[in-house]
């Protein structure tokens, strides 16, 4: 059958078919050059398709290409081609389906190997961002959506699932040991009916250092046109507070919200779920904060932080391994992101230049989730501890660790699918 796993949603593509190819003599010549390729790519592979079997499917499939609305062709599979050829076997009858010829080379085995061809034979004539995600309609189908960095990271994530559950009421008693969290109560005692806040929403300045010290953080000194957003430790407190609907901001005026209503009323499991909520948004702040940040970069610290807190939270998962050595394995993971001369511009003497990039990109990406690391732990979030072959990993506080994990899947989640917070709470 030509199907494969389910696909995303159909979205707006940046490219559409052209005019390229269109030709009966065209498409022959494509064959025959595919053709050949093919033989000389699979010589000695016993896990591919045979030449025959894949030039047959291939054909079916430019028959079917060619027969699709608009000028399509298998010359130039941008990704809005893919997208009507797929939607095409979407709505196939089983007769199509199970048709005996794609037993031999199914429609992923063409398209994978079509684009590889296209590539190696520089036949590719459309646009970096079109051929990019056309790679990423077949690298979905096959199943290979990102390579080993996304296989690794997709590991460390699964391995949420199987932290262990310590009883409800101690994993209550181990958050409400947390500072961030056990600042809550205290915090909205002062609050009392009402609170005046700054013209942007924020503490004002005489009132930072009261919830410094409830926070357990040292006095910072204020200064002239400084304001409680400097200090990452309360904004990233504040931001939880909102987002939970522990407290309420109208205005200039902060009041208590609905979030702390069953906080401490007698169901365990209601007040556990309150807390969960607010530790996924601390967790989101930090994490939202590199993807905010003013550089390319920000997306690969933000999947390293994660992979680290997935460590953190499983330790028996890639035991003996410190901080250091979780980034260098993202290092290796990613060997060829951030190409400076992806498009050729310099020539063939690149190599060099491309290299250099690579490693200040690996250095910078390692500082900031060492920097970031850091400041979880000084928040109390993790707790630091030597690893016996050199350096330092970080840890979770055993009963609080499902509650974590948790909200550390809500993050993750709320990356991808903003509707996902009730799927994933369960």
């Amino acid at each position: 059958m030509p199907t494969s796993k389910k696909r995303s949603s159909a979205k707006k593509r940046t490219g559409v078919s052209r005019s390229v190819g269109t030709s009966p003599t065209a498409i022959s010549a494509l064959t025959l050059a595919f053709g050949a390729w093919y033989k000389t790519h699979v010589d000695g592979l016993d896990d591919h398709p045979t030449p025959e079997a894949m030039l047959s499917s291939f054909s079916r499939l430019n028959t079917i290409t060619a027969s699709l609305p608009g000028k399509r062709t298998l010359a130039h599979p941008v990704p809005d081609t893919l997208d009507a050829l797929l939607d095409h076997f979407d709505d196939a009858d089983e007769v199509e389906l199970d048709d005996p010829i794609w037993e031999g080379a199914s429609v992923v085995d063409v398209l994978d190997h079509l684009l590889d061809f296209l590539i190696e034979t520089e036949r590719w004539r459309g646009t970096t961002a079109e051929l990019e995600e056309s790679s990423e309609i077949i690298h979905e189908l096959t199943g290979d959506e990102g390579g080993a960095a996304s296989g690794f990271f997709t590991l460390l994530v699964e391995s949420l699932e199987t932290v262990e559950a310590a009883p409800v009421d101690a994993q209550i008693a181990s958050l409400d040991r947390w500072s961030v969290i056990a600042a809550i109560p205290e915090f909205l005692a002062w609050v009392g009916d009402k609170k005046t806040l700054t013209a942007t929403g924020a503490l004002r300045t005489a009132d930072i250092s009261v919830v410094e010290a409830m926070l357990g953080l040292p006095p910072q000194r204020q200064v002239p046109g400084g304001s409680m957003w400097d200090s990452q430790p309360i904004s990233a407190w504040w931001y939880a507070l909102a987002e939970s609907k522990i407290i309420v901001l109208d205005g200039t005026s902060l009041r208590a919200g609905s979030g702390f209503g069953s906080w401490g009323d007698g169901d365990a499991a209601a007040a556990l779920d309150l807390r969960v909520a607010f530790v996924r948004h601390y967790l989101t702040w930090w994490l939202t904060k590199e993807l905010d940040a003013d550089t390319e970069l920000g997306s690969e610290v933000t999947i390293r932080v994660i992979g680290q807190l997935c460590v953190a939270l499983s330790p028996e998962l890639l035991p003996g391994a410190s901080v250091d050595a979780l980034n260098l394995v993202f290092d290796d993971a990613l060997p060829d992101h951030d190409d400076p001369d992806d498009e050729g511009l310099f020539g063939d003497d690149d190599e060099e230049l491309s290299a250099e990039v690579h490693r200040l990109s690996n250095e910078y990406a390692s500082e900031r989730t060492v920097a970031v690391l850091g400041e979880l732990a000084v928040s109390g979030a993790l707790r630091e501890t030597p690893v016996a072959t050199g350096g330092i990993r970080y840890v979770v506080e055993p009963d609080r660790a499902h509650a974590f994990s948790r909200a550390l899947q809500l993050a993750v989640g709320g990356f991808v699918d903003d509707e996902s917070d009730a799927a994933l709470i369960e």
